[in-house]
């Protein structure tokens, strides 16, 4: 009796707690069509169910957060209590890095499936394929170095009380 009572009182205080939990701001239903429609299909050969465009496409893409997103979209994001001009400044930036970011993908997808056709379908000898290969990688580290300094861009506008915040919001655990 009294673990269900405990249990109970768990379960209202996480469902009640998740009620009032509030993301910063919406995703616009039209803008994720259009990243959508961007994206194309999804190769044959992709490794996981489900492709998650741009972010698949960066050179470290499993191991860095994106933190603009994050703390704009994130259901607990209000937790980070930013101020206008922080939430005005995330904002601006999702509006300028989300598209250079979806363009350099798609031509990094562009490629990547080239370079599959020309390799698996034509049987193209590997080493012709090296010039294909450093201009992918090229793309990849420009991405790259621009989601690196988007994430000191967002170090430098939070507290540090706020950016722990937001790493906790990006992380897994």
């Amino acid at each position: 009796m009294r673990k269900q009572i405990i249990m109970t009182a768990v379960l209202v205080m996480g469902l009640s707690t998740a009620g009032m939990a509030k993301a910063n701001m919406q995703k616009n239903p039209e803008g994720m069509k259009k990243l959508a429609s961007m994206a194309g299909e999804m190769s044959p050969y992709y490794r996981a169910k489900k492709e998650v465009f741009p972010k698949d496409y960066f050179l470290v893409s499993q191991n860095l957060p994106f933190l603009v997103g994050t703390a704009l979209f994130h259901p607990n994001s209000d937790t980070l209590n930013l101020s206008k001009e922080q939430l005005a400044k995330l904002a601006e930036m999702k509006k300028t890095i989300v598209p250079v970011s979806a363009k350099l993908a798609k031509e990094v997808k562009s490629m990547e499936l080239e370079l599959a056709k020309a390799v698996v379908d034509e049987r193209k000898d590997p080493q012709t394929q090296k010039a294909l290969v450093e201009k992918i990688a090229e793309v990849k580290e420009k991405m790259t170095m621009a989601h690196l300094d988007c994430i000191h861009t967002v170090q430098n506008l939070l507290s540090k009380e706020q950016f722990e915040t937001l790493l906790k919001l990006a992380s897994h655990k």
